[in-house]
């Protein structure tokens, strides 16, 4: 389990390509990547950007998790979900709601 938390390589991304980095954004990658794994992004001149999941199956190849952190463990993913939670508690019926979605 612990490993879901390891960054398996670095995607690079082509100049002037946004944060949602769809496959023809990616201009090269390094490491033993793998799918559902995370990555570190960089800009074209090496800047860290964050760090995402990778899916090399989908035209959203990687979705950013943190603009801020190069670290992702379970604290960071226990602080999302509590801060999901209490968000949807002072704006939505609790009694039926989404608490995370792939696009949030």
């Amino acid at each position: 389990m612990e490993d879901l938390f390891k960054i398996h390589g670095i995607v690079n991304l082509k100049k002037g390509e946004g944060m949602w980095v769809y496959d023809n954004e990616i201009a090269s990658t390094m490491g033993e990547i793998v799918d559902g794994g995370l990555v570190e992004v960089h800009d074209f001149d090496g800047y860290f950007m964050g760090i995402g999941y990778i899916n090399r199956r989908s035209k959203i190849t990687v979705r950013m998790m943190s603009r801020r952190t190069r670290e992702i463990d379970r604290a960071f993913i226990e602080q999302r979900v509590r801060a999901c939670v209490d968000y949807r508690k002072h704006t939505v019926d609790m009694s039926s709601c989404r608490l995370i979605f792939g696009e949030a």
